[in-house]
């Protein structure tokens, strides 16, 4: 297994929750690779706005590579698949494959998180749909560019659309594309799986990518036992898995100090199983 972090700049709006690390591009890859990651997560908001030159040349000059486009800030700003603005809707889409556009080029690959949207009650039939469908023409593109989509469950105070990994598992299944997989967040699963070890072992043929953080959103190892790390990056082994374990926080007390604990806990325990 190997570490990353999550980095952003300008496209992303800075604010108190934000989850990776923030700054020039030159910056945020100089600190991690610093700290001894192995990769960086690019947080996109508008993949316009996105120099993937300088990102490859970057990810050359520092030694590290750049497994996953993340595309939650996309949703963030309200743009999302079940939207049933068709306005909204197809902006969704048209970033998202941007930011398929920009994982091809960097050799990673992008998560579907919050851009999926939420199901609307009133219309809920058609608002997912709409997701359902956009996630198919978003694969299919995905695909032809040899690119993986990987579906996040998210809890259910953040949508209602896809909250556990056994309804992740349904939806891949459901769609039936191998290009769409799964990937699944730490703590989303403490909030809504029943069992985490459990939940990875039924998802082990198709999770193509972890994010890791303390039940509380911060600093791996805090917040509260309940999300054993130590156990749940056995299982990880245990199953084959040997991809990246990106650690995603609120960048508390502040980012040096988040990026710089997150390695240290992480470490150790991924050097027992490399």
């Amino acid at each position: 297994m190997k570490l990353a972090y999550q980095i952003s700049q300008r496209d992303v709006r800075v604010e108190k929750n934000i989850t990776s690390y923030h700054g020039d591009y030159e910056t945020c890859f100089k600190r991690v690779r610093e700290c001894g990651y192995d990769g960086v997560e690019i947080m996109v908001a508008n993949p316009d706005k996105v120099d993937t030159t300088t990102l490859c040349a970057l990810s050359q000059k520092y030694e590290l590579e750049i497994p996953m486009i993340c595309t939650g800030e996309i949703g963030g700003a309200g743009f999302t698949f079940s939207s049933l603005d068709d306005d909204m809707r197809l902006e969704a889409l048209r970033r998202a494959k941007g930011c398929v556009d920009i994982a091809a080029a960097l050799g990673g690959h992008i998560n579907i998180g919050r851009i999926r949207g939420s199901i609307d009650i009133f219309s809920a039939e058609r608002s997912r749909e709409r997701a359902v469908t956009a996630l198919i023409e978003l694969t299919k593109y995905a695909t032809e560019k040899s690119v993986r989509v990987a579906l996040e469950p998210i809890n259910s105070i953040v949508t209602n659309f896809i909250n556990t990994t056994y309804e992740g598992l349904a939806l891949v299944r459901e769609i039936g594309l191998p290009m769409f997989e799964i990937m699944l967040d730490l703590q989303h699963m403490y909030l809504e799986d029943a069992d985490i070890v459990e939940s990875i072992i039924a998802a082990r043929d198709v999770v193509k990518y972890i994010h890791v953080m303390g039940s509380n959103r911060l600093i791996p190892g805090t917040g509260n036992s309940l999300l054993d790390i130590k156990r749940t990056i056995r299982t990880l082994h245990d199953i084959g898995y040997n991809g990246y374990l990106t650690v995603e926080i609120f960048q508390r007390p502040n980012q040096e100090v988040a990026l710089q604990k997150s390695y240290e806990y992480l470490e150790p325990l991924v050097r027992e199983y490399r």
